[in-house]
């Protein structure tokens, strides 16, 4: 009897050289890898970047395969979470993480990432270089919330957001206010955002005061949002590590956390 014939099999590795997976048939195409080692690993395909073992250009998602044994280095770029979906934002000026919008004719664009987190733990800044009305700047789990219908002129209706008010700042979700907060200068301040996708919480901070921790939904797809209302308008969203946040915002994570339920309703539509 003749031995059966092995597969062949691709290895996907860290950067470090420690295996990930072995992904057997190989695929017949590097997008399909992705979608495959994103069953495997848990990382979104979004976030994936590939690399042959042997060289440093990284791999098209049209890529062919060859049905050999092989290795391929697995990089995560998370760039994807926090620069702005530029798709559909004819009107305003859009380069990786940050939007100017000098040539803004709507009364308000909603502007999202360009992929959600859902797991782990997250810190955002919105940098505030200017804003001359008032913005929101938080989380939504619809996409569509992006844009500038009637519908959307409230981003906090359908999400968890820092306002920066008009005279006077507040937390708010799902259309209801939390609680105060303070009311954010028109230039030169900065937003942070502490996520903790797997708990279930944000922490919002103003230039490193904490505001407050409110409930989000865990382990759901959640992508970062923020409002802008006129052309003077400037903003830069960054992605600093953990070690960056406020130590305060970690700790409010782990204590009481603002009920969504429990807020005042929000009557005003714009």
């Amino acid at each position: 009897m003749s031995e059966a014939v092995e597969e062949p099999c691709i290895v996907i590795k860290k950067m470090s050289g420690e295996e990930l997976a072995k992904i057997s048939p190989v695929p017949g195409r590097v997008g399909e890898l992705k979608q495959l080692i994103f069953e495997a690993v848990c990382m979104p395909v979004a976030l994936q970047k590939l690399l042959h073992e042997d060289g440093s250009a990284v791999c098209a998602d049209d890529e062919v395969l060859e049905k050999n044994n092989q290795a391929m280095t697995l990089i995560q770029d998370e760039t994807p979470l926090w620069y702005w979906d530029s798709r559909s934002m004819l009107n305003l000026d859009i380069d990786g993480e940050i939007i100017k919008c000098e040539r803004l004719d709507k009364d308000y664009v909603n502007v999202i990432t360009k992929e959600p987190v859902a797991a782990g733990l997250h810190y955002f800044q919105f940098h505030l270089h200017h804003y001359a009305d008032e913005q929101w700047c938080g989380l939504t789990p619809d996409p569509n919330m992006a844009g500038s219908e009637h519908g959307k002129a409230i981003p906090s209706k359908n999400g968890y957001m820092y306002y920066t008010g008009r005279g006077e700042g507040a937390l708010e979700a799902c259309g209801s206010r939390l609680k105060k907060a303070e009311h954010v200068g028109r230039s030169g301040n900065i937003i942070g955002m502490l996520v903790d996708c797997d708990y279930g919480a944000a922490a919002f901070d103003l230039n490193g005061n904490l505001q407050g921790a409110c409930e989000i939904p865990k382990n759901t797809p959640l992508w970062v949002l923020t409002h802008v209302d006129t052309q003077r308008d400037h903003i830069e969203l960054r992605k600093p590590s953990l070690q960056d946040a406020p130590p305060v915002n970690l700790e409010a994570l782990q204590g009481a956390l603002l009920d969504v339920s429990q807020g005042t309703a929000m009557s005003r539509s714009y």
